[in-house]
Formats: C-alpha cells, structure tokens, sequence
C-alpha cells in the first residue's frame, strides 16, 4: 500500500505565489517547494517572469534564511527546496552555491534540505563538478551516465506530453503512458512529479495510483488532507 508506506508527497507549485511563501507549504508537510529564480546584479530574486521581481523577494529572505532556522531548531522534515532558474544557468547557479554555502547546516552530510537544480540546467556533462549538496532535475527524455544519474535529485516531465492541458481527469490510454515513464525513474531509483497535472481529486488519486512520488499542486493545504484521508 503505497499510502500506508507514506512514499507520496506534494510539490509546492510555484510557492513563492502562496499568500505565505513556505510557511503554507511546511504546514501542509510538502515534501517538496518550488522557487524560480533571476540572477540580477549578483542577488537572486524569485519570481516567474523577470518584470514581476519584487527587490523584497529574494531567494535568501523567502527560503534560505528561514529553512536554515528550521534545521537549527531541528524543527525541518526531510524535503527537497526546487531551485528553477529562469536566468543564464551557470552563473545563476554560481550564485545560488555561494548563498547556500553560506549555511553550514545545508552542506553538512545529513542535512535534512535537498537542493535540487531544475530550469535553466547546466549541461549533465559538468554536474559532476558542481558541490554534493547540489542536485540535479532530469528529464525522462534525456540519456545519463550513471555518474550522471547520481546527481539527480529528481526527475520531472511536463503533463501536457501525455495529455490535452484543461482535463479534469486523466483518461485510462494516458494513465498507462504515464506509470510507463514512473515505472522506469524508479527503476533508476528516482522520485519523480509532472507539472502542469489538474488539480483535483480524481487526479491526485490517479497520480497516486500510478505511483507519482510528487504530487504537483497549487493548493498544498488541500493536497495534505487528502493525502492525510488516504492513508
């Protein structure tokens, strides 16, 4: 019973557009929170698009800063913190090392955050040069070595590859297209969410079925008592 083994979780869609950026999202016991971010003049700033960047918003205040606290005070579950660039990847992930770094408690070997890198990626042939702590998005779509497969954190595919975006469900012909690709990321031993997925019941139950590590959502309290119902 996957929901009695607690593997499935909820992925905090954009959260940085919740009425309380990661407070809601740690309420609601998500296991995983997106922030996307723009490298502008050597500081970070995480939202969608570069004209909606609020110089209140950066990724240090929002996330950083706060989750630091929470392991600190031993108060942080295991999660993982979605870092998906939006500006040139390397010099944005130049930026985002040097302010986790920052953080002695993300880069010890049992911290409790993983940092996962999606968006604008550098190429998998440079991961391996990049610090432990940072992680790597995949593609379903795309070949790794298995030196390459270590550094992934994840492995993330857009819905609207299997499916018509603007459905409420998810038609039988497209579920087993769907557990096809889940079955073979964990085969890899990797968790994996869609993006893009409906935000209903009846999707979260099918996306649960299939076996989907994280669910993707934009209403994360919601998502949590569902989950919490299932189990």
């Amino acid at each position: 019973n996957l929901w009695a083994q607690n593997t499935i979780s909820g992925h905090s869609h954009n959260d940085y557009e919740q009425k309380r950026p990661l407070s809601t999202a740690f309420e609601a016991k998500m296991g995983s929170i997106e922030a996307d971010v723009h490298l502008v003049n050597h500081n970070l700033y995480v939202a969608h698009d570069a004209d909606e960047i609020n110089p209140s918003n950066a990724l240090d205040n929002l996330y950083l800063k706060p989750l630091a606290k929470m392991v600190r005070k031993k108060k942080a579950y295991p999660m993982v913190l979605l870092i998906d660039i939006k500006s040139r990847a390397d010099s944005t992930l130049d930026e985002i090392i040097k302010q986790i770094a920052h953080y002695s408690t993300f880069i010890k070997a049992n911290s409790p955050i993983q940092f996962v890198i999606s968006g604008n990626r550098p190429n998998p042939e440079k991961w391996s040069s990049y610090p432990r702590f940072i992680q790597f998005d995949g593609r379903p779509s795309e070949n790794y070595t298995p030196e390459q497969w270590q550094r992934i954190g994840m492995v993330s595919e857009s819905f609207g590859k299997y499916s018509k975006l603007g459905q409420k469900d998810i038609p039988q012909e497209t579920f087993v297209k769907m557990k096809t690709t889940v079955d073979a990321v964990h085969a890899q031993n990797k968790k994996i969410r869609f993006w893009a997925t409906p935000d209903s019941k009846d999707v979260w139950q099918a996306l649960a079925k299939m076996g989907v590590d994280f669910i993707n959502t934009d209403r994360p309290t919601a998502l949590r008592i569902f989950l919490e119902e299932k189990n």
